[in-house]
């Protein structure tokens, strides 16, 4: 009983570094958000970002909008895809994410929560990322 909620809330903890690196990614383009050449100049930059996120892979996500925050000192504590297996990657995206990120404040915009800074196909993309190279898969993978 106590191990199930010490993984809780280290996945809790998980959840809310994604957030909050999503909110700082949002000011801070990746390679795949910087328009290119064939791009419509009159794009806005919120325009443009939205586009970019919606292509944005798994990996990219989880590197943007959750590494940022759940680093090795911070205090969401360290978490990588393969800090959890694969039966804890899904029961924390398909319940625990929301209950223990609901009340986060984002960062990077004290009116948002972080619960609020993703939508399901971003959270789906993440999910499946982790569980795709959590500690007990074929791929482990740090996302370093």
């Amino acid at each position: 009983m106590k191990l199930s909620r010490i993984i809780t809330l280290m996945l809790a903890a998980a959840l809310v570094a994604l957030f909050c690196g999503a909110a700082l990614a949002q000011d801070h383009p990746t390679k795949s958000e910087h328009p290119t050449k064939s791009e419509h100049p009159a794009k806005t930059k919120a325009t443009a970002e939205k586009v970019d996120v919606s292509k944005m892979s798994g990996k990219e996500l989880y590197k943007t909008r959750c590494k940022v925050c759940h680093t090795a000192d911070s205090d969401a504590g360290e978490y990588t895809p393969m800090s959890l297996i694969m039966e804890q990657w899904e029961e924390f995206f398909d319940g625990q994410f929301v209950e223990t990120h609901k009340d986060v404040i984002c960062p990077k915009d004290k009116t948002k929560k972080v619960t609020d800074m993703f939508d399901k196909d971003m959270l789906k993309k993440i999910k499946k990322f982790c569980v795709d190279h959590a500690a007990d898969s074929e791929q482990p993978m740090t996302c370093g």
